[in-house]
């Protein structure tokens, strides 16, 4: 499987990213903004992943 479809990279670093908006939340923004905005993000990908990984393994 090439990098173009390996979504791991990709989930790894947004949990990455989810984890650091969480602590930069706790601290400064009482609205959670960036927490929200990272887990939409997350959920995106994966989303992705879901629906569209079948459909590139099956034009291989």
């Amino acid at each position: 499987m090439s990098l173009a479809l390996n979504f791991d990279w990709l989930t790894n670093l947004l949990a990455i990213l989810f984890v650091v908006a969480c602590l930069y939340d706790a601290r400064y923004d009482e609205y959670g903004t960036l927490t929200l905005s990272a887990a939409a993000m997350g959920l995106v990908v994966m989303a992705i992943e879901l629906f569209l990984r079948p459909a590139f393994e099956m034009s291989l």
